[in-house]
């Protein structure tokens, strides 16, 4: 199965972005969250609009701590019937026997959407079933292409120590972390951080192709 990945478009979708995604269809397209630039903003009916155009047979998308607006986004899902399109709130799908878990969440800083403290983020871990192939978090685990631009690490420790539970994960989605893009094999468990923006918000990074075998 061939996956294209992306996260952290903050509202920047352009033509030229939509030119790379129609050159390169593929089985399945994930969102690691943050379609909004800011809480208040509604993005998420134009990015829902335009992702619904892109040519993948099946889209799973989370939401980001600045998608405040979240409630739109789905609702405009629901009303334009875009059936293609499914937002996991820490629930799973089996996509052509891939289990496929997704979460918005990340951990607290600030005031912003879909964040708890870390040890309250422990329960919520829990929910990942241990079949999981392919995990979708906002928020990157700790350690991991989690590091900001003064090197500081901001994943979450609960996180990664539910990964290692995981016997069966292949790939953790992630972004939140505009400056730690990039991809890392640890332990055979392949870790993916796929924003889109840099840590000044500019569109710099292409979306990360998959072969899932």
């Amino acid at each position: 199965m061939k996956i294209v990945s992306f996260s952290d478009i903050h509202g920047q979708q352009n033509k030229k972005l939509t030119q790379w995604f129609n050159s390169n269809p593929a089985d399945l397209l994930i969102f690691a969250g943050d379609l909004q630039a800011n809480q208040t903003n509604d993005y998420g009916i134009e990015f829902i609009d335009w992702i619904h155009q892109l040519p993948y047979t099946n889209k799973v998308l989370v939401f980001g701590n600045h998608d405040g607006n979240y409630i739109h986004t789905l609702t405009r899902v629901i009303e334009k019937g875009y059936t293609d399109t499914l937002f996991l709130n820490n629930g799973s799908i089996n996509i052509d026997g891939i289990k496929i878990f997704g979460s918005p969440h990340s951990v607290e800083f600030g005031s912003w959407w879909f964040m708890m403290k870390d040890d309250e983020l422990e329960e919520l871990w829990k929910k990942i079933p241990d079949n999981t192939n392919i995990l979708i978090t906002h928020g990157p685990p700790f350690g991991i292409l989690d590091y900001t631009f003064d090197g500081h690490t901001t994943g979450s420790k609960t996180l990664l120590k539910r990964v290692n539970q995981l016997k069966y994960l292949r790939y953790h989605i992630f972004g939140h972390i505009h400056e730690s893009y990039g991809m890392k094999n640890i332990n055979g468990k392949t870790f993916v951080n796929t924003s889109l923006l840099d840590e000044k918000y500019q569109l710099v990074n292409e979306p990360m192709v998959i072969n899932y075998d």
